[in-house]
């Protein structure tokens, strides 16, 4: 858990700091600020959790964002966008075994019509470290299969709508979809999926449309292609009742094409080496282990959302080979992603078995290249 910790908070740094700098203009003429209560209900993706889940899920939300001005090619591309810092406080259904869920988070406000229209649609992606208040414990709390640790990681996404009341302040609607779970670094493991709604309020200190560049930047990355290869590791737990991280292994290798100014649409094929696998023969019963069981391949499309050297990931796949058969065919991931000196990459996914279930949390180095001579050759054999 400690691992976890000290890799989850850097990356969320990573993502604010990044955002925040590549901004020149005055941090107070772009500040806004936001409250949004939330009510909503938890989702028991499992029978058991059913059985303790009878209360709805209320909270509320703040935020404290900054308005982009077109100082960076992205800005323009995803309609002048907010980035900003937020915190999420909410129940989870039952205080007595799960208690409340408090959240730190990074998140991306898109409007998609034009910022001038007093009415507008658009939608939220946010993602951070979650502490939870109460975990499972065998001797104190053992009905508390959802979450077998304190900190976790939060994801969110939104659909929203707008009106604007004046120039500055906003009414904001939301419909989401919330998860929160630990990527089995601590077992139990079945997280939590949420869906909540919540009117609020946003107020920015200077109207939004009046701060925005009349000459946006330019795209300084012209590239049409790319290759890229990583290296991945994680740690995961497979038993409440035996404290053991085993380290899984693997390797990327991802081609992608540009088919947006900040979208890239591409292939993945991972391999990896569980060292977890061995052990969840045993659990499952099953003496027919062989070392090449904790091999397993899998293909996964990719669609990436650019904004400069951030980017999020969404990727659904299958696997190609997996000897656990418990696990399914399904495989996803969502994955932060940041690019050093242009070629570097450094990452972090969550790694899911359909939806609901997370394999583990997954931290990446790699390497991109530029391959826009393997798209102009294969135009030529055409």
């Amino acid at each position: 858990m400690n691992r976890l910790k000290k890799l989850l908070v850097p990356f969320t740094l990573i993502a604010i700091l990044s955002s925040a700098t590549a901004q020149d203009e005055s941090v107070k003429n772009r500040l806004s600020l936001g409250f949004e209560p939330r009510y909503g209900f938890v989702i028991p993706h499992h029978d058991y959790m059913g059985y303790f889940v009878n209360e709805h899920a209320d909270g509320f939300q703040l935020n404290v964002g900054l308005n982009t001005t077109g100082t960076k090619a992205w800005h323009k591309s995803y309609n002048y966008p907010q980035i900003g810092i937020g915190f999420l406080r909410s129940g989870l259904g039952n205080d007595e075994i799960y208690g409340n869920m408090n959240v730190l988070y990074f998140y991306v406000d898109r409007k998609y019509l034009s910022l001038s229209n007093r009415l507008n649609i658009g939608n939220r992606i946010a993602f951070g470290p979650a502490y939870m208040s109460k975990q499972f414990d065998l001797k104190s709390n053992r009905n508390n299969i959802a979450i077998g640790s304190p900190i976790n990681v939060f994801v969110q996404y939104d659909l929203t709508g707008y009106y604007q009341l004046t120039p500055k302040t906003t009414i904001r609607l939301a419909v989401g979809f919330m998860h929160a779970s630990n990527g089995s670094t601590h077992e139990p493991n079945k997280g939590f999926n949420l869906i909540t709604s919540g009117i609020g309020i946003q107020h920015s200190l200077t109207p939004h449309s009046s701060i925005i560049r009349s000459a946006p930047a330019s795209l300084t990355d012209t590239s049409r292609a790319n290759l890229s290869i990583a290296g991945i590791m994680g740690w995961k737990d497979i038993s409440r009742f035996k404290e053991y991280l085993f380290p899984v292994y693997g390797i990327t290798l991802e081609y992608s094409q540009r088919v947006s100014n900040t979208g890239w649409l591409g292939i993945v094929l991972s391999g990896y080496t569980d060292q977890s696998i061995e052990e969840e023969f045993k659990l499952d019963g099953d003496t027919t282990f062989t070392s090449s069981d904790r091999f397993s391949a899998a293909l996964n499309l990719s669609y990436e959302m650019r904004m400069g050297r951030l980017s999020f990931l969404f990727q659904p796949g299958f696997y190609l080979h997996h000897s656990f058969s418990p696990y399914g065919k399904v495989v996803n991931k969502l994955m932060l992603r940041y690019c050093m000196y242009n070629k570097l990459l450094v990452s972090m996914a969550i790694k899911s078995h359909w939806v609901a279930k997370a394999d583990f949390i997954e931290f990446g180095i790699g390497y991109r290249l530029n391959a826009d001579n393997l798209l102009k050759r294969r135009r030529i054999h055409e």
